[in-house]
């Protein structure tokens, strides 16, 4: 599979038209010379690798979950959620109060913007297309192997940290705290 090879991946500004509406994984990481907030940035360098995280697209296709959800936050990105915290934006206090689903928390508007616009100039993303039927155990593999920073399911590395910082995002969204760790 080529998700991984440095001539697959793609400027996260500038793969709109090219995203198949397709099932499939995608890769997400870091352009060259790109940073993170501490302590990801400093782990990251510790694992001697750009890449930030694996995801599916399996019950979605690749166009509707990359590019709309995990790169646009038009839905409910996993990835998105982590990066936005990561750099620093926090849900509206309260924002998902009396809500069934707590940890689908989303940033205020002008957040959101300014998340997408650092998506654009600092990540590179990379997709391969499988058959639907392939897509959680290619995903599943991949994490363990290559254990992506932002990545907490499936990764033997997951960091505590982001772990930490989104439970005090959805914390925030559901009006029990003003503060993420």
């Amino acid at each position: 599979m080529k998700l991984l090879d440095d001539g697959s991946f793609r400027s996260a500004g500038e793969v709109g038209p090219l995203v198949p509406n397709e099932f499939g994984v995608y890769a997400i990481r870091l352009r060259g010379g790109a940073t993170l907030a501490e302590p990801f940035f400093s782990v990251r360098d510790g694992r001697d690798t750009r890449l930030i995280y694996i995801g599916q697209a399996e019950k979605q296709t690749l166009r509707k979950r990359l590019l709309g959800n995990e790169l646009r936050a038009r839905g409910n990105g996993t990835f998105f959620r982590s990066i936005g915290a990561v750099l620093g934006y926090r849900p509206p206090f309260g924002s998902l109060a009396g809500r069934a689903r707590m940890q689908n928390y989303r940033f205020a508007a002008t957040d959101r913007n300014t998340i997408v616009n650092w998506i654009d100039m600092n990540l590179e993303v990379s997709w391969a297309v499988l058959p639907q039927s392939e897509v959680h155990e290619a995903e599943v593999a991949l994490i363990r192997e290559h254990t992506p920073l932002l990545n907490l399911q499936h990764n033997p590395r997951a960091l505590p940290e982001l772990a930490l910082l989104r439970a005090g995002c959805r914390d925030i969204a559901a009006g029990l705290s003003t503060s993420a760790s």
